[in-house]
């Protein structure tokens, strides 16, 4: 059946729900983490004043 698609509904326990919402931002934040192109802080001054722009 090539071509063909088909929508699908599933439930999914809340606890498991949550876990793989905090597994998925933990991978991102490793991600980001090891990324030479994502600037660091190591100043809160310096922080907070990029943030004000």
């Amino acid at each position: 059946m090539t071509g063909s698609t088909t929508n699908i509904s599933i439930r999914i326990d809340a606890d498991l729900k949550t876990q793989a919402e905090t597994i998925a931002a933990m991978q991102e934040a490793e991600r980001i983490a090891k990324d030479p192109a994502v600037k660091g802080y190591t100043d809160l001054d310096e922080l907070f004043a990029d943030l004000k722009g």
